[in-house]
């Protein structure tokens, strides 16, 4: 791997850990207290700055080291987190993803430089921690990439003991130790035994051993590193200290062991002391086995240990790899093309009556679907990364707004296509946005309504089927129907007369449309929903909206989880193949359907009345001749946006595995077909889009046939 690898390497860890440290510093808002949440903001910082330097970004390093400076107050206790502080580093990460993009930070990044170093200058430093802050200026060492925290914490056990003239060659070990701090959790008990009586001491010797205990997710290399210029005049042992026991059975270590581990103790004098009803390390220390500092540094170990334990087992994390998205798209693209090669091969096999073909294609047919699954899965990832940085939009939207507003997440565990995910991004921006500026009212209004100061928006995620349903609600006063209407009959788009409210709501999601007198740097253009409904139907999915006056909006997303391969229902029209989505499939009947005649009839059918969509009419108009018999119809009972359809159709194949092939631009004008796949026997079926199929069949007849004739 050459030099420029490791570089998109390290933009890659970069741009994560920016996002954690989004995250983590929106919680330290919450949260200004907890130590736990500073050290990993310190930690972020610190493994960018050095890695930053280490692969020439130069200014990216600089600015950090700034305001790793100052969370370092933070973590001394001589600043206290508060809104400003959380507002700097916000807008910091922000400045080092621009920086880390190549471009230059200008204004912003010069104005962020003098709040910094005002806040550093106000803070109530002593001159102890001026000096050793100097001290740290003027280390010898150069600075190490660190670990990115993306696994669990090995716990080492490091014991050093310098030569006694190790000074005189210019080093400074508080530099050594400052940067093992700065790698994780980090313990040390020095040993003085060995300092002489005063008259023989000499004040330029090293007399002290030191026992150190670090949790750190670098690796073994990278701690013996730390040491590289004094490991010769050094007595140095870097040891891995893990649990006992293996798999589900691993434990922490009991004190006696980590003792006779170091070698302070024997195990013999451990059973003995076990007898007695006093803790183990208050024994050993009254029979003078080990000293008070030598216990402090096993219990030290202990507990590290212990709590590297805990975060292993709640993180449940294996052994991960990188892996670029344009190798992992040319996989899925690969298997695509197995799929329709298997399903050919079983056609053949079918056809030629060959029994041992038909089980080798039977065989490669589950294990293609096997293949499948685990392919399509490599690309599925939690949504909880987008969902992150939904908090600080909602925050940023806060401050802006002038309104208390508050995030409330569900399912961020929820998988989807990464693919999807990043498609996905900019409509659940909108829909916050709008959330935030039109639905929830200011705290005045609030509180005259009998409602919380604070306006709640909730994002939740769960799977249904092969599906995801993604739902964003707020607690605001809802959409006013009546203001969307007068603004959609003076634009045309609405009849005086209309009372349907789902007509109405449709409305706010037409290009231009907008009830907002005047436009603001968040609102008011007319572009959000239809952004919003465009960027949905790209992902094949479909939206829904319901309001309460009064009672807040809410706003339900369907997105298929991948947009490759797919199961489908193969179905015949007018002599052509065509496919439906197998997960918005209930069931199949034929049924008469007397009197109904094209899409404006209904079904009754156990209890529920069901309208009949006519797809041969729809798509090719009544000059198409339709195969079957006359009075006999073949249904398929879909659901669409929550809604009962009974598809009418020519013939019902089966259930079929497809691949989705994008149309050319020449042929997007057919929204009713969102797609083609070929087929075993090479044929190409088109895959209906049922959101617009129903759409299209209030308006609009034969229209493959129209699109044809020009």
């Amino acid at each position: 791997m050459n030099f420029e690898d490791n570089r998109l390497f390290f933009l890659e860890e970069a741009r994560e850990l920016l996002n954690s440290l989004e995250k983590n510093l929106i919680e330290l808002e919450s949260s200004p207290d907890d130590s736990a949440l500073i050290n990993e903001v310190f930690r972020g910082l610190h493994t960018i700055k050095g890695s930053g330097a280490m692969f020439g970004f130069e200014k990216v390093s600089q600015f950090t080291h700034l305001l790793e400076n100052l969370f370092d107050e933070v973590r001394k206790g001589t600043l206290k987190v508060d809104s400003d502080i959380v507002g700097i580093g916000l807008r910091s990460t922000d400045c080092i993803s621009s920086l880390l993009e190549g471009k230059e930070g200008g204004e912003v990044q010069a104005r962020l430089v003098a709040e910094i170093t005002a806040l550093g200058a106000a803070s109530p430093r002593t001159a102890a921690s001026a000096a050793r802050e100097d001290a740290e200026d003027h280390c010898d060492f150069p600075t190490r990439p660190q670990a990115s925290p993306s696994g669990p914490p090995m716990v080492y056990r490091v014991e050093l003991k310098p030569i006694p003239g190790l000074l005189h060659r210019g080093v400074k070990l508080e530099c050594l130790f400052r940067e093992l701090q700065g790698m994780g959790d980090f313990h040390s008990v020095c040993d003085v035994s060995a300092v002489p009586e005063l008259g023989a001491l000499d004040p330029s010797a090293v007399y002290f051993r030191w026992t150190i205990t670090l949790s750190t997710q670098a690796d073994m290399q990278a701690v013996r590193s730390v040491f590289m210029f004094i490991e010769d005049y050094s007595e140095l042992s870097v040891k891995i200290v893990t649990e006992r026991g293996e798999g589900e059975g691993a434990r922490a270590p009991l004190l006696g062991e980590v003792l006779v581990d170091r070698g302070l103790i024997d195990e013999e004098e451990v059973a003995t002391l076990r007898h007695e009803q006093v803790p183990l390390g208050e024994l050993a220390v009254k029979a003078g086995r080990v000293s008070k500092g030598e216990l402090d540094a096993a219990l030290a170990e202990q507990q590290a240990v212990k709590s590297a334990s805990i975060e292993r087992e709640v993180r449940q994390e294996s052994s991960t790899i990188r892996v670029r998205k344009e190798r992992l798209d040319f996989l899925v693209d690969s298997v695509g093309e197995l799929v329709i090669l298997q399903a050919r091969l079983g056609q053949e096999a079918k056809s030629l009556g060959s029994v041992v073909l038909e089980g080798i294609a039977e065989n490669l047919s589950r294990l293609t679907t096997v293949l499948r699954d685990s392919t399509m899965g490599l690309r599925m990832v939690p949504l909880a990364e987008s969902f992150a940085s939904f908090q600080r939009l909602v925050r940023d939207l806060s401050k802006q707004l002038g309104k208390d507003l508050r995030l409330e997440i569900e399912g961020a565990g929820t998988e989807l296509d990464k693919n999807v995910i990043e498609s996905l991004k900019d409509p659940l921006v909108h829909i916050i946005r709008n959330s935030a500026d039109h639905g929830i009212e200011d705290a005045a209004t609030r509180a005259r309504a009998g409602k919380p100061a604070v306006g709640t928006i909730s994002v939740a995620a769960r799977q249904v089927g092969s599906s995801v349903e993604i739902v964003v609600r707020d607690d605001g006063a809802g959409l006013d129907l009546d203001r969307i209407k007068a603004k959609a009959v003076e634009r045309r788009l609405l009849e005086p007369d209309e009372t349907d409210e789902d007509k109405i709501i449709a409305v706010i999601m037409e290009p231009g449309f907008s009830t907002t007198e005047r436009a603001t740097s968040l609102s008011g253009r007319g572009v959000g929903m239809d952004v919003v409904r465009t960027n949905i139907e790209k992902l094949r999915g479909s939206i829904a909206i319901a309001t309460e006056r009064g009672g807040g909006t809410t706003m339900t997303l369907s997105i298929p989880l991948t947009l490759v391969i797919v199961d489908g229902l193969l179905v015949t029209v007018g002599g052509v193949d065509y496919v439906v989505a197998l997960s918005l499939v209930e069931e199949c009947v034929d049924m008469a359907l007397g009197g109904a005649e094209g899409s404006s009839g209904t079904i009754h059918l156990r209890g529920r009345t069901i309208p009949v969509l006519d797809v041969h009419r729809i798509l090719l108009g009544d000059s198409v001749p339709r195969a079957g018999e006359e009075g006999e119809a073949r249904l398929v009972i879909a659901s669409v946006d929550g809604a009962e359809v009974a598809l009418r159709v020519d013939a019902i194949v089966g259930k079929q595995q497809v691949v989705i092939k994008p149309f050319t631009a020449a042929l997007k004008g057919l929204t009713a077909i969102s797609g083609a796949t070929i087929l075993g026997d090479g044929s190409v079926a088109l895959i209906l889009n049922l959101a617009d199929l129903v759409k299209t069949s209030r308006g609009e007849v034969g229209i493959i046939q129209a699109r044809s004739a020009k």
